[in-house]
């Protein structure tokens, strides 16, 4: 079982009313709850105490009625409260202040906590909590909206939440068939990063990358750190460097080999909402002086030739469709003598057809991956670009690639894929079953992660 906390705390909005009659609404619970989405029930229990049951509902593959019991108390004349009793399997406590701001009118603000004890696969515990926080803010404006409007009108108004999921038809329709990712991979991919960002964050971290590990309890971040260092020490980036890291994500990979290294370095990215959360990180770690963002198409930089001394990417290039176009930007706009440096994702050599339709083809469609390349492929693009390539390997060669899906067990992979369609939360299906496929893929040997570091000779080929 685990342990998922929800919070929130609201702004207060304006309520055409005076703070006595808020004060007394809030206090008829009943009432009170036709206001609330997903609602089932409230009975009195005894004396200011009500027992709420919730609709069903479904998160991935969990599924559940959710009951509690609260007393609801008028603490002061600003404040009612309510605490949580036990009989339920889940707890709500939290209070509401009503504060006057005139004759008939006052003000009214929540802070509100829920928790619930749930048995879920490991690999949906970041998830459910990023997404409990995110439907319980969306859930109690739409709550308090409903309450205001009631109290004003006197009539009962429920207010639907506004649903953060993936239903973007459009989206859906282009990220399931490879010749609609290329075509339309600009807004695509800045689709899907919209989309996950906040995910990703809460359930790895601001590294958004696989690493080889070295040893079964080596943790996660260690791994990827020391990934992130081997592809800037390679490069032989310095504090004189000036480096350009391809997709930079919220900036993790490049923040972390500024403060490695000194270098500086910028981050090219096609979404603009991890540019700007990357830049408030360069400035919060206070290497804004060093560290900055841009926004932009990675197959066409907009940088001038011989502006950098390293290029480094992070599993950024399987997003773009003309892999050869964004190798020769690298070429252009790096120095002579200049290197490319960094980790991608890749298909086997030779793909069987099973292969492609039970690996290859889900991870480009859950991931919003044009198609990927493979390990040949990339040294001959980028020796037909003009590099030398100094490495380009299979990172199993490095350590065991296996332990980034070990929360995939085999339980939880059968439990998801015999899940009724529909049934799944779709950001969370889209999610889970790109990584199942990734899993399945690595192991299968279907699926690779590689290691590149090239060179620009020194000087320009006759």
């Amino acid at each position: 079982m685990v342990l998922i906390q929800t919070t929130h705390q609201s702004k207060p909005i304006e309520i055409n009313q005076s703070a006595e009659k808020v004060i007394a609404f809030l206090l008829d619970v009943p009432t009170v709850a036709k206001c609330y989405p997903f609602v089932d029930s409230v009975v009195k229990v005894n004396a200011n105490t009500y027992k709420w049951t919730m609709q069903e509902r479904k998160v991935g593959s969990i599924q559940m009625k959710a009951t509690h019991i609260a007393k609801y108390t008028k603490v002061n004349a600003t404040t009612v409260q309510w605490e949580n009793l036990a009989g339920g399997n889940m707890s709500s406590f939290g209070k509401y202040t009503v504060v006057s701001t005139g004759a008939n009118k006052c003000t009214l603000a929540a802070e509100a906590n829920i928790e619930t004890d749930i048995e879920i696969p490991k690999l949906l515990v970041g998830f459910a909590r990023t997404m409990g926080n995110r439907e319980m803010t969306h859930t109690w404006n739409a709550f308090l909206e409903s309450v205001k409007k009631t109290i004003e009108t006197g009539s009962i108004v429920k207010i639907a939440p506004v649903e953060d999921v993936v239903k973007d038809e459009k989206f859906e329709g282009v990220r399931l068939k490879e010749e609609k990712r290329i075509e339309n991979y600009n807004t695509m991919v800045s689709d899907y990063y919209d989309i996950v960002t906040e995910t990703y964050q809460s359930g790895w971290g601001n590294h958004f990358h696989f690493a080889p590990f070295k040893t079964d309890t080596e943790p996660l971040e260690t791994a990827v750190k020391r990934l992130e260092h081997s592809v800037a020490d390679s490069a032989r980036i310095t504090k004189d460097s000036l480096v350009l890291d391809v997709g930079c994500g919220v900036g993790g990979p490049t923040l972390e080999i500024c403060q490695y290294t000194g270098c500086r370095i910028r981050g090219l990215n096609i979404n603009k909402k991890q540019v700007g959360i990357a830049t408030q990180r360069a400035k919060d770690l206070g290497v804004a002086d060093r560290a900055s963002f841009d926004h932009g198409d990675a197959m066409k930089m907009p940088y001038p030739d011989n502006t950098f001394d390293v290029v480094t990417f992070f599993e950024s290039t399987c997003h773009m469709p003309d892999k050869q176009a964004f190798i020769k930007e690298c070429y252009r706009v790096l120095k002579p003598g200049g290197r490319m440096s960094g980790s991608e994702w890749l298909q086997c050599e030779k793909p069987t057809e099973k292969d492609i339709v039970q690996f290859i083809e889900p991870i480009c469609a859950h991931h919003s991956v044009p198609h990927m390349g493979s390990l040949m492929s990339y040294r001959k693009m980028m020796e037909n670009a003009g590099f030398y390539v100094h490495i380009a390997m299979d990172l199993t060669q490095e350590g065991n690639i296996l332990r980034n899906w070990e929360v995939l067990d085999n339980k939880t992979i059968n439990t998801f894929k015999a899940l009724p369609k529909g049934s799944v939360d779709p950001t969370i299906e889209m999610m889970i079953s790109g990584a199942i496929a990734l899993s399945e893929g690595a192991r299968a040997g279907a699926f690779v992660l590689g290691r590149f570091l090239s060179s620009k000779p020194n000087a320009a080929k006759l």
